[in-house]
């Protein structure tokens, strides 16, 4: 039996896409650097959160400290956004935040220890390549060979029954998405 899985994935018990060596390398160096911040929009910032780098999910954790309002307030959804710092955009998500449909409420001296955790498809190449210009030829798995371009199948030379299940795949997450943005939607989130 392979320690793999079907796509490359070290856990060969599920059923995911890694991201290529190359993606895997320059968060592994953004991460070394300290070079990684989180926004939390409308409410401050966390500079080098604890980060864990798997081969598909990058996991950001880190202690969000409410310095406002006096009064707590019901919070529906935080906004995201991974940045470096000299404040180069990464990855952004509008993340829900209530528990059994009621709101976490938001006040001064109120905090959450929170995982931000993130599936990473494929980064921009021409993102790869500026965070690390030694980076030659195709730098993610989903990058098609001929036109650059990133695609469904990108690079990987799949059988039939493997593509398949990549697009089952690819539709159970976007699944995932869309439910996440109707519980958004639902609370005034978009």
């Amino acid at each position: 039996m392979s320690d793999k899985n079907i796509f490359g994935g070290g856990n060969a018990n599920s059923l995911y896409t890694p991201m290529s060596e190359i993606e895997q390398e320059v968060l592994s160096r953004l991460a070394e650097n300290g070079d990684l911040r989180v926004i939390i929009v409308g409410w401050g910032y966390v500079d080098k959160p604890r980060i864990t780098i798997g081969d598909l999910r990058l996991s950001l954790a880190f202690r969000l400290t409410f310095d406002r309002p006096e009064v707590p307030v019901p919070l529906y959804y935080l906004d995201l956004e991974l940045r470096t710092r000299s404040d180069v955009l990464l990855f952004k998500e509008r993340q829900p935040t209530t528990y059994g449909g009621v709101p976490v409420q938001a006040g001064a001296g109120v905090f959450f220890d929170l995982a931000w955790d993130i599936a990473i498809k494929a980064i921009d190449p021409a993102l790869v390549k500026t965070l690390m210009p030694s980076a030659m030829g195709l730098t993610s798995r989903f990058q098609d060979k001929d036109t650059g371009a990133l695609t469904l199948t990108g690079n990987l030379r799949l059988t039939a029954a493997e593509r398949k299940a990549l697009e089952v795949l690819r539709k159970g997450e976007a699944a995932a998405k869309a439910d996440t943005a109707r519980r958004l939607r639902k609370h005034g989130g978009s």
